[in-house]
């Protein structure tokens, strides 16, 4: 099966990739003043494909989805500066760090002198004179460069071995004649104590580390989780330091676009004018993408309207986000475990026990956003042969137009993979959406729960799975030889019970065996709990004779309901007059008895 996320972020790519950016008029939604114009300066580019695109995302638990030109490599450039920032953090401590560098939005380009007057301390560590700043206060270990430090642990989040770009390196050198300015100037106020030369390098060098936009995805979602590698477990910065870092970014990370950035998007972000751009959902997310036309504020013009449409379509804006995805997936089990309750023929539990882990019960909790009902898709994604998933809504607090949209196309990617999808739907969330998506929706689980045995029974068994919907003799007494049956059968009074009406009540004591012709019994515990469904072909009673109290659960009929009834006076009877009929019927009571219980035992095993 498709997966529905990668199939959104396709059609996106298409969508973006061969528009105009700088026409198209979903390059921001707040901008009004003069259009979008390309950068000025051409030379950021480093000669990289301008027709390049790709998108990247990784999740908190770490999977990544990457479409376009999401492994084609570009340098990091600015984007790079989140990273030394929290090194430097790391390293020197906050207090030594904001006495260097401030945290406020300058304002101004990436490129300008913004410093605070009187002091030189540069407004923010985002920008190139705070970056140049931020380097300089990286302490390595004996024995370890700066550079080496910084490129470790920018491995270190990737999850792999990232390197210099030496003819980027060897440009960004030729052209630095400003950053070396901004460095001498940075000393001259002591804020790089001594000579600021090797500090231009070593900002130069890891402006030039060569990534992918998979690469930046994966190192995004090290800062969602909070400093530790989705993929490998590595803790890379602590919490207190992502914090940090992730404030900034949100105020700091586009620079003089940044007002526009949160207003539209409203995710932590950094650009680069290698034609990178990331973003961060705590706790959820990781975004990135590459394509290298730039804007007149140096960021990638493209990258922008995939991160708006990204933020709108999936519920990503900080003021809409909600928890970790991973906590949306209360439970998931198979129906050869969790069962329905309907009784069913020993024939049928055969099947289902064989069988039944080909449909699947996926219990969901909480609010559910975009990452959220991503872990669903993923996991339906990842099953073996699936049949069919009934999706449990009934502990869903709400469901946001963004998660209705995920499940319209979770479940034409289901459908067109030949995959049945049912929802419970106690309350009605999906009540105006199910028709349209074309999926099946059940007020109670068990009904979904029967939906999904009999597909399961459609497949792998036979007739004699299921019981005919009205009968006009007891199943139960197929087994007796027809002499026996003929007795028994001569016996049985007829009854009628309307919708509603108790059958059975707690504690009554045995008055004989009831066998259902047609309609539905449902048998509920003395706290209300919904225990059995009984249907035609069924049969009921015996339990009474248990020593402790009779009648152990209630039993009504849950619809116009018609019954067989052998009363304890004529069991009591056919003992005397015919003790082989009599025997024969106990065995036949005895083994459907020991058969729902082992129904039970199952389904109880289940919730240990």
């Amino acid at each position: 099966m498709r997966s529905p996320v990668r199939s959104y972020l396709l059609n996106l790519h298409a969508s973006v990739s061969g528009a105009d950016p700088f026409a198209d008029h979903r390059l921001s939604r707040v901008r009004t003043a003069a259009a979008p114009e390309p950068a000025s300066d051409p030379h950021v580019l480093y000669g990289a494909d301008s027709a390049s695109m790709g998108i990247a995302m990784t999740t908190a638990d770490g999977h990544t989805y990457g479409v376009g030109d999401a492994e084609v490599e570009f340098s990091i450039q600015s984007i790079s500066k989140v990273f030394v920032y929290a090194l430097a953090l790391m390293d020197s401590g906050f207090d030594v760090v904001d006495s260097k560098i401030d945290v406020e939005p300058s304002g101004s380009a990436y490129n300008d002198i913004s410093s605070e007057s009187g002091s030189g301390r540069p407004k923010n560590p985002l920008i190139n004179i705070g970056a140049i700043a931020a380097v300089s206060l990286v302490r390595p270990a004996a024995g370890e460069s700066v550079f080496g430090r910084i490129l470790a642990t920018m491995s270190a989040c990737a999850g792999r071995e990232l390197r210099l770009d030496e003819d980027v390196l060897a440009a960004d050198l030729r052209d630095g004649a400003h950053n070396r300015g901004l460095s001498w100037f940075l000393s001259s106020w002591g804020i790089i104590a001594g000579d600021p030369v090797p500090a231009f390098d070593d900002y130069t060098r890891q402006c030039a580390v060569t990534v992918t936009a998979v690469d930046l995805s994966v190192m995004a979602a090290t800062f969602a989780n909070l400093g530790v590698n989705p993929l490998t477990g590595e803790r890379v910065f602590t919490e207190e330091v992502v914090e940090r870092v992730l404030s900034v970014m949100t105020t700091c990370g586009m620079y003089d676009d940044s007002g526009d950035w949160v207003a539209t998007v409203g995710l932590p972000a950094k650009s680069g004018v290698g034609g990178g751009i990331i973003s961060v959902l705590p706790g959820q997310l990781g975004i990135a993408t590459f394509s290298p036309p730039l804007d007149q504020h140096g960021n990638s013009a493209r990258g922008i309207i995939v991160h708006e449409e990204m933020s709108e379509d999936l519920g990503l804006h900080f003021v809409r986000a909600a928890t970790v995805g991973r906590s949306s997936i209360r439970s998931h089990v198979t129906v050869d475990y969790s069962h329905s309750t309907v009784r069913r023929p020993a024939e049928a539990d055969a099947v289902l026990a064989e069988h039944g882990d080909h449909a699947h019960l996926v219990e969901l909790v909480g609010d559910l956003q975009f990452s959220g009902f991503e872990a669903v898709a993923r996991l339906i994604g990842g099953l073996e042969d699936p049949l069919c998933v009934v999706l449990d809504f009934t502990k869903v607090d709400d469901l946001s137009r963004v998660t209705i949209a995920s499940l319209n196309r979770l479940a034409a990617a289901m459908s067109e993979a030949g995959i049945a999808l049912a929802a419970v739907d106690s309350d009605g969330l999906l009540a105006d959406h199910v028709e349209e998506m074309g999926i099946r929706s059940f007020a109670y689980r068990y009904a979904a729960l029967s939906w999904a045995e009999n597909i399961v029974l459609r497949r792998y068994g036979d007739e004699s799975c299921f019981y005919d919907p009205e009968y006009t003799h007891a199943p139960m007494l197929d087994s007796l030889d027809a002499k026996h049956r003929a007795v028994i059968l001569d016996r049985l009074v007829k009854q009628r019970y309307r919708k509603g009406e108790v059958v059975r009540a707690i504690g009554a004591d045995f008055d004989g065996i009831r066998f259902m012709r047609s309609g539905e019994v449902c048998t509920y515990s003395a706290d209300g709990d919904l225990l059995a469904v009984l249907r035609a072909g069924t049969t009921f009673g015996e339990f009474a004779l248990n020593p402790d109290g009779g009648q152990p659960f209630d039993m009504i009929a849950t619809s116009a309901t018609t019954l067989d009834f052998l009363p304890a006076e004529a069991i009591d009877r056919i003992g005397i007059d015919d003790p082989a009929a009599a025997a024969a019927l106990w065995r036949s009571i005895t083994v459907n008895g020991y058969t729902r219980l082992a129904q039970a035992v199952r389904g109880e095993a289940q919730t240990q």
